[in-house]
């Protein structure tokens, strides 16, 4: 209403500043534009500006939402950048401790195969010292047998040559007699 009250004191004031030498506007120049503006205003008010404060309306919501998410945005992002400058940070601490762990752990079963391959080569000499001592005492055993039978032939060769058929009597008969008293 205050936009009809401006402009018919706008066309008042135009027409008085006119001069004497024009004639003043009358009622119907001055009410025909006045209801056609009240028209249009009412046009404007009646669907124009609903349709305006809706899309305002949405586009404040849309905006708000698109900052609330870009809030939430950037708050997960330094979260985010803060965890991976906390790892960094730890990073040199995790790779020493990873280091020392291997290199302990590698000693560790260093000492575990040295003291592994000791006991094994402390068993294979024993085997093998083992094994000497039984071919020791197998080829003793071997060269007792060929001078028992190298003698027995040498002391046959003796005997055929040395013993009469009168010796060859009493030593049956010395070997009949022990063996009747056995």
């Amino acid at each position: 209403m205050s936009l009809y009250l401006l402009f018919v004191a706008s066309e008042l004031w135009a027409s008085s500043a006119a001069g004497a030498g024009e004639h003043a506007a009358s009622v119907t120049q001055l009410l025909f534009p006045s209801i056609n503006f009240l028209i249009f205003l009412y046009l404007v008010k009646r669907f124009a500006l609903p349709l305006v404060k809706s899309h305002l309306r949405s586009r404040r919501e849309e905006i708000v939402a698109a900052l609330a998410e870009a809030d939430e945005g950037k708050r997960s992002a330094d979260a985010l950048v803060r965890d991976y400058r906390a790892r960094l940070a730890r990073i040199h601490e995790e790779s020493r401790r990873l280091r020392d762990e291997l290199r302990t752990d590698g000693e560790r079963e260093k000492a575990r195969l040295l003291t592994e391959a000791g006991d094994l080569a402390t068993r294979i000499k024993a085997d093998a010292d083992f094994l000497a001592e039984q071919e020791v005492k197998l080829a003793r055993q071997k060269l007792r047998a060929e001078i028992a039978r190298a003698a027995e032939q040498a002391a046959q060769r003796l005997v055929r040559a040395g013993l009469e058929p009168a010796d060859q009597g009493r030593l049956v008969e010395e070997f009949l007699s022990e063996v009747g008293r056995r």
